[in-house]
């Protein structure tokens, strides 16, 4: 029996008001979406724009005269009149309509600092200036860091503005002061809006034209496929038990056996992504394809070996490339490394990011899964070679990877529901792979104790380094691989492994440790002694423990200041001259610094 059904129970009607309700919703976001995203990049282009004149007056502003006019504390002084005068060529020069200027005496505590020298206009010598929110935290990290900021579009009684701060440091390189420079971004705004007014009229206009299309398509596709809403609506909810029979030969018989095959192949697929996700090898395929207990939760205790690796710089390259090379260089890398990993009989678990999981030894039992891993671990260092080579040639960067291997037993099986369930290998000895990973630094393949009494007539390693890691009572030693042999015979790249040159230097340095995800506050003053494109030699106040994560900044003599952020991990310890060095190798060196530390390696 057919129940006759309301207008509002039709399914053109409701796909018709699904389409309104879509279209509308889109309508809105489009001029939305707009604003925001010129907003941002106005915000950006005239921050980048200002921090470059900030930066510029900065250098220009003579710290000696500054300091004079300071103590003069008028506008009377020689000092004073030459700083102001420096200060009015820059505006000139930038064509700033609102006046630049100094300040001095800056306290978070009370939200203000001082006016020293104005380029034109109001400002006298220890006048205060008031601070809003928004310029506490970049005005003080131009004060105590001695780094130029900028900040984001914020609102004051005088109206909308972004600021930029340059540090005036004097020969010491102490900062003696702050170049301030403002510029009104009112009237941008207002252009802003009255674009994305324009784009939601125009929007608007478009979407009537295309509602009342889409009506009229809804209503035309929906009446002879209505035979088939019973069966859509299982698979929607999940149900691909049931096939649909073919009643016809036309062109609804045909719609309905694509129907039949496109369930099949979700079965299929459902299936054998359920169990391992996108990359799983052949005969793990096959395995639990002839399996009907395939998909059962549960899981059982088996020895294997984990492998971890983590791709070093590829972070810093996310944060400024491209979405489009930052997901092909991600997606080349880990297709190749998933490769090698599955020709070894390996099961890449999970992909966290650019590091990889893998486990050898399960769901298929190999006898030799810790050998497979060594093996898979050198062809992985070895694969970054060409890697690297093919992204010189592109103008990519350089990167590194760590890996960091161990045996033992763990839990191996499906977890999770009836509904979204994964294969996983769970246990203590995935977190110490992890964590044996984690004192590596690029291009190091490490192994734990366990996997090297099970390789220890098969391998070549380099001398033990103890290690304490967190939840294990005793060091542990842990051997670093430099090749293989057996059936798997395979060396580390010479390139990996070779010193390389350095050049001795005298760069003054400041080193804080990273605990964990945390850089402590409490720094570290040192020297550079020697210097390498990856690598460098210092003498610090204080030692640091082998393996210790650090943050770096070196001061450039002549270059009047000093290098962005850099990372690094501390990989042993030496001696020169009689004092003590320490070895650390670099991870993390953004573009213009490594141009900087190529200058000095080239002389």
């Amino acid at each position: 029996m057919t129940t006759r059904l309301l207008p509002w129970q039709r399914l053109s009607l409701r796909v018709a008001a699904l389409f309104v309700a879509v279209t509308l919703l889109a309508v809105g976001l489009v001029g939305y979406l707009i604003y925001e995203q010129q907003k941002g990049d106005l915000e950006e282009t005239l921050g980048t724009l200002l921090l470059n004149i900030a930066r510029t007056g900065a250098i220009l502003v003579d710290p000696a005269q500054h300091v004079e006019a300071e103590h003069a504390g008028g506008r009377d002084s020689n000092a004073y009149r030459s700083v102001r005068a420096a200060l009015a060529a820059i505006q000139d020069e930038n064509r700033l309509a609102t006046p630049i200027y100094t300040l001095t005496d800056y306290d978070a505590e009370r939200r203000q600092a001082r006016f020293l020298v104005t380029s034109r206009g109001p400002g006298a010598p220890g006048e205060p200036y008031p601070l809003v929110a928004e310029l506490i935290e970049p005005l003080g990290r131009a004060f105590r860091d001695g780094v130029a900021t900028h900040t984001a579009i914020y609102h004051n009684q005088s109206g909308t503005w972004i600021t930029a701060f340059a540090p005036i440091r004097d020969r010491a390189g102490r900062t003696v002061a702050v170049l301030d420079v403002d510029y009104p971004v009112d009237v941008y705004l207002r252009r802003l809006a009255e674009l994305r007014n324009t784009v939601l009229g125009a929007s608007l206009a478009g979407a009537l034209g295309a509602l009342i299309v889409g009506v009229l398509l809804a209503r035309r596709v929906t009446r002879p496929i209505s035979a088939l809403t019973g069966g859509v609506a299982r698979v929607a909810a999940g149900d691909l038990s049931q096939s649909l029979p073919v009643r016809s030969s036309d062109e609804i018989g045909q719609l309905t056996r694509a129907f039949n095959e496109m369930l099949e192949g979700l079965r299929q697929r459902d299936f054998i992504r359920d169990t391992f996700g996108r990359y799983v090898s052949p005969e793990v395929a096959r395995t639990l394809l002839e399996s009907p207990e395939g998909l059962r939760l549960g899981g059982e205790k088996r020895e294997v070996t984990i492998l971890m690796s983590d791709l070093r710089g590829y972070t810093h390259f996310a944060e400024r490339g491209s979405p489009e090379d930052v997901m092909e260089v991600l997606n080349a890398y880990l297709a190749q490394m998933a490769d090698i990993v599955i020709a070894h009989g390996g099961t890449i678990n999970e992909f966290i990011g650019d590091a990889i999981l893998a486990v050898f030894g399960a769901p298929i039992a190999h006898p030799d899964h810790a050998e497979r891993a060594a093996a898979a671990a050198l062809a992985m260092q070895g694969a970054m070679t060409e890697i690297n080579r093919a992204h010189a040639d592109r103008g990519l960067p350089r990167f590194e990877m760590g890996i960091g291997i161990n045996t033992g037993e763990a839990v191996v099986g499906n977890i999770g529901s009836e509904q979204r369930a994964k294969y996983a290998v769970v246990g203590s000895a995935v977190n110490l792979a992890a964590r044996v990973e984690g004192c590596t630094v690029g291009g190091q393949i490490f192994l734990s104790p366990s996997t090297w009494e099970r390789l220890r007539d098969l391998v070549e390693v380099g001398v033990p380094v103890p290690v304490e890691l967190k939840g294990i009572a005793e060091p542990l030693m842990l051997y670093e691989l430099r090749a293989i042999g057996g059936r798997f015979a395979r060396r580390l790249p010479e390139t990996v492994i070779e010193s390389e040159p350095q050049v001795d230097v005298t760069l003054p340095l400041t080193c804080w440790v990273i605990e964990g995800k945390v850089v402590r506050p409490d720094s570290i003053t040192g020297v550079v002694l020697r210097l390498g494109a990856r690598q460098i030699d210092v003498r610090l106040a204080a030692p640091l423990a082998p393996l210790t994560n650090v943050r770096l900044r070196l001061n450039y003599p002549g270059l009047g200041y000093d290098s962005g952020d850099l990372y690094g991990k501390v990989v042993g310890e030496g001696k020169r001259n009689g004092e003590r060095m320490t070895r650390i190798r670099l991870t993390s060196v953004d573009a213009v610094d490594q141009k900087i530390l190529e200058m000095f390696l080239t002389g």
